[in-house]
């Protein structure tokens, strides 16, 4: 092992403070209701609900017999809707 490697290895066991760091608890973002709904949710590990993300993506509710004619052909029933309703939108400028 490197001279560095092992200086880096004997270091790694001595915790380091926030001073050691450079942490800066007013560098920490605001924790406001915009923060909490853009946060993801995840319990043990594994992702439960993305958090808003404003321009990626929007909720939609749809009837519930439109869903299930999309989901009833199999996985990718949502990038379905999302073309079918792209193309609509296309063959009909005039009613958006």
């Amino acid at each position: 092992m490197s001279e560095s490697k092992r200086a880096s290895a004997e270091n790694f066991e001595q915790p380091m403070s926030p001073d050691d760091i450079g942490f800066d608890p007013d560098d920490a973002p605001e924790l406001d209701d915009e923060w909490f709904e853009r946060a993801d949710l995840s319990i043990a590990g594994k992702l439960v609900q993305r958090g808003h993300r404003p321009g990626e993506t929007e909720r939609l509710v749809l009837p519930t017999e439109i869903v299930e004619r999309f989901r009833a052909h199999g996985p990718g029933w949502q990038i379905r809707i999302e073309d079918a309703l792209k193309e609509w939108m296309a063959e009909h400028p005039e009613r958006l």
